[in-house]
């Protein structure tokens, strides 16, 4: 028997009403930032997680977390690195150099000591350690 989306969105708010308020805030944080999170379950089991590594409240989600990426693999690593640096502000000039830098190495050197990564259905979310 095929769920119906209007059946799935009961169930969904049947699930949340009977979640705490203070869960609720925190599913509506990670709702708000990953786009791979979708159902009751994931939320259940990606929370549950987050709990594990101290994260509890959506205050502490916001002020660890720092990105959602398609992957578990060393390119995901590599793309992290280099947006963060790109977020700090930091340049590349000549901008040529950009393309010569090892960011693998640099999280694998530097930046896998101030965050850990959480691999949830073969995606990578990454958060500062708090």
């Amino acid at each position: 028997m095929t769920t119906t989306l209007s059946q799935a969105r009961e169930d969904f708010a049947i699930w949340y009403d009977s979640k705490s308020e203070e869960y609720q805030a925190l599913i509506d944080v990670v709702a708000d930032h990953t786009d791979f999170i979708i159902d009751e379950n994931d939320y259940d089991t990606f929370i549950e997680e987050l709990v594990n590594y101290g994260i509890n409240d959506p205050t502490d989600f916001q002020d660890a977390f720092h990105g959602e990426y398609e992957g578990h693999d060393e390119r995901v690593f590599a793309e992290f690195s280099e947006q963060f640096v790109d977020d700090c502000g930091y340049s590349m000039s000549p901008e040529f150099l950009i393309n010569c830098i090892d960011w693998e190495l640099v999280w694998h050197s530097k930046l896998c000591r101030d965050f850990h990564t959480v691999e949830f259905k073969g995606n990578t979310y990454f958060f500062r350690n708090v």
